[in-house]
């Protein structure tokens, strides 16, 4: 017979064997009741008075000697019918705390970080590397004039090596202006391009709550933001462009 069905409702090993025993023993003294469970005389009166308390053995006493003997068996539905209300005690009490834990929670953090010089740039590039996961995507509103410069043709063909080996995507818009040489010197797998002729902020990298704007002077630095509300914001903005963007 399987009994572990017993023990998820909250009867311990001990508990089985001893309920068992009395159902085929009747009444009993204790000492047949630990030859027949098997279990050690120490833990016999421990353990029949927890199959007491949860309803399934009683006891009468015959010339001072007290024998003991199973409780019928549909008392097990009632003990689970017990532990369900329980359960629907403490979910209600749950409910009723989750608010205040709620407001106890930390508010998301949002914080500004500044990279400045070439280095600190490809440090700022490595975040979106290391934030995004293999399939994910990113969105660009790309640089201008600046594209045209060796240094940057150069910085974009080894990140690019680095994000085509990590599988990231990325979806980019930029002035039709530049759209000839965007596609020769700055087109690498894994990149989808749309151009529009309105005029468009320049730099702007969105990936997974960050917001990422490079100013490409003297000193290359890259500016990024981390807010899922940033983020959000200029998600939007970037879907609408990229839908009227040809």
């Amino acid at each position: 017979m399987k009994t572990d069905i017993l023990g998820q409702i909250g009867l311990s090993k001990n508990e089985i064997k001893v309920y068992f025993a009395l159902l085929e023993l009747d009444q009993s003294s204790a000492t047949p009741i630990v030859k027949k469970s098997g279990i050690p005389n120490s833990k016999l009166y421990p353990t029949i008075d927890k199959l007491i308390k949860k309803g399934l053995a009683s006891y009468i006493i015959k010339n001072n000697v007290k024998y003991f003997q199973a409780s019928d068996p549909k008392n097990l539905i009632e003990l689970l019918n017990n532990k369900e209300r329980q359960i629907i005690q403490e979910k209600q009490e749950i409910e009723k705390l989750i608010p205040e834990m709620e407001k106890k929670k930390v508010k998301e953090k949002q914080e500004a970080t500044i990279y400045e010089g070439l280095d600190g740039v490809k440090v700022a590039f490595n975040i979106i590397l290391n934030t995004l996961k293999k399939g994910e995507e990113y969105y660009v509103l790309t640089l201008g004039e600046e594209l045209k410069s060796k240094e940057t043709v150069t910085f974009f063909r080894d990140y690019h090596k680095k994000r085509k080996q990590k599988g990231i995507k990325l979806k980019l818009i930029s002035n039709t202006q530049l759209k000839d040489f965007i596609l020769k010197y700055h087109k690498y797998s894994g990149m989808q391009f749309k151009f529009v002729k309105q005029s468009l902020p320049t730099g702007i990298f969105i990936f997974k709550d960050h917001v990422m704007t490079i100013v490409w002077g003297d000193t290359p630095t890259a500016f990024i933001i981390k807010s899922k509300q940033n983020y959000v914001y200029y998600k939007q903005f970037f879907e609408e462009m990229w839908g009227v963007a040809k």
